[in-house]
């Protein structure tokens, strides 16, 4: 159901250039023609610096809408749909993965004074120093530029990043408790678990211990955050392909199907008849 997003390299790419340190992938330049859309697992913090062109991004009950000059925080362990939109103008844009060592040793060590948010996607708030970051990386990607230092572009983005309190303390929280033995499971298992102790055992922990994890992360009961899950499954392929509403419904977990109608319209306000027909800028109201 999910890909390990771990090359930083996707399907429906016409154009990839990456950076490597030690072998492994931490930057990259995609650039797409066509529409495209893809359900992944991301196992460590990436930072989405929008190019050009939109795309929406389905996480739980919200669809962020993204366009150039966006600037999109993945925590750690995230299962997530993403739909590059059909190209009134070509879609690009650059991922940095952030360490998570380099996260605990910059962030975590740092007094806060609010609460973090529930860890989740977060749009960053539009500051035009991303603009400015974002410019400067792009030249990096040519053959006539080398990659830059790897540790300054990650401090970069931290310091960006470190000025909302609340986001970057749920940047380090996601990474301290990442659950990744829970989430690599569900990448596969997701419509068929049916009870908290079978997450439990995905993660060989007490159900105390996952609701505990669960309530800290994600401010809410294991269980109640596989629906949401779910419903993001569902909005999002009522969106991408036409198959009918009810195999959509089964496919990502709904027994019932009056079940699954009562939920929709609960989390997104409209039917999943309305969901699939409404128009694009609507969801960015």
């Amino acid at each position: 159901m999910y890909t390990l997003f771990d090359t930083l390299a996707l399907t429906g790419q016409h154009e990839i250039k990456t950076w490597q340190q030690q072998g492994q992938s931490w930057a990259s330049y995609s650039h797409y023609r066509e529409q495209a859309t893809h359900e992944l697992y991301i196992p460590h913090t990436v930072l989405n610096l929008i190019v050009a062109g939109e795309k929406r991004m389905y996480d739980g009950k919200q669809v962020h809408v993204l366009h150039a000059g966006d600037a999109l925080l993945i925590p750690a362990g995230t299962l997530l749909c993403s739909e590059i939109l059909p190209p009134r103008q070509q879609y690009s844009s650059i991922n940095l993965v952030i360490p998570d060592e380099v996260i605990l040793a910059e962030l975590t060590n740092k007094r806060r004074r609010r609460e973090a948010y529930t860890k989740a996607l977060t749009t960053l708030p539009a500051d035009p120093q991303w603009h400015y970051f974002t410019q400067s990386l792009l030249p990096h990607f040519s053959a006539e530029h080398p990659a830059p230092d790897h540790y300054e572009i990650i401090s970069r983005a931290l310091y960006l990043i470190n000025k909302n309190e609340s986001i970057s303390a749920m940047l380090a929280k996601a990474v301290k408790y990442p659950l990744p033995e829970v989430m690599e499971k569900l990448c596969t298992a997701l419509p068929e678990v049916r009870l908290m102790e079978e997450m439990a055992a995905m993660g060989h922990m007490s159900t105390a211990t996952l609701k505990r994890r669960f309530r800290e992360i994600y401010h809410c009961a294991p269980m109640g955050w596989i629906w949401e899950k779910r419903l993001q499954m569902a909005g999002f392929l009522l969106r991408t392909t036409q198959q009918p509403i009810p195999e959509i419904a089964y496919s990502t977990g709904f027994e019932d199907i009056t079940h699954f109608y009562r939920q929709f319209r609960h989390s997104f306000k409209i039917t999943p008849l309305q969901w699939r027909n409404m128009e694009n800028d609507l969801f960015s109201k």
